[in-house]
């Protein structure tokens, strides 16, 4: 058996602390800096052009969403990005001057995929983030940023249109 010097044992408990406080420091700070999450991949025939048909105002509810995806990423780049086209409830239309709202259903925080709760906010379920369905912006949890906003438009059939993101 080997024996360890009170001095071994100080020098080695002192290097295991700075490991592990390095680790879990070191683990979120490069989710942080890599949390810019775009997906990207090969664009489909047919859905590389705006305006994008999303659907009709017939098929969405009020306080629903239907997903859907955009050739361009928010930063213009090409690539496939998740969005979710919302018909807010009517006191939020109300509020907004709208019944339609158009966001990037990639969170902000950390790239998870965004929902429209009922009767609430969008929600990301990762780490409980919370964004306001009209405007984008966070409203409680991790993320830092608002949602990018999709430039919708309808037309006098009642289709509904994604021209864009807006800047």
């Amino acid at each position: 058996m080997v024996e360890m010097t009170r001095r071994d044992f100080i020098k080695a408990s002192v290097v295991t602390s700075v490991a592990l406080a390095a680790a879990s420091l070191g683990i979120p700070l490069v989710q942080y800096i890599s949390s810019e999450r775009v997906v990207t991949g090969k664009i489909g025939a047919g859905s590389s052009s705006l305006p994008l048909k999303i659907a009709n105002i017939n098929d969405l509810e009020p306080d629903s969403q239907m997903q859907f995806t955009m050739p361009l990423n928010p930063d213009g780049s090409r690539g496939q990005h998740p969005a979710i086209l919302i018909r807010l409830r009517p006191e939020l239309a109300q509020k907004a001057g709208t019944e339609l709202k158009a966001f990037s259903a990639v969170c902000t925080h950390l790239g998870c995929i965004v929902h429209l709760e009922k009767k609430d906010d969008i929600y990301c379920p990762c780490h409980a983030g919370y964004f306001d369905p009209v405007t984008g912006e966070v409203l409680a949890g991790p993320p830092k940023k608002p949602l990018p906003e999709v430039k919708i438009r309808i037309d006098e059939n009642g289709d509904i249109y994604a021209e864009g993101w807006k800047k």
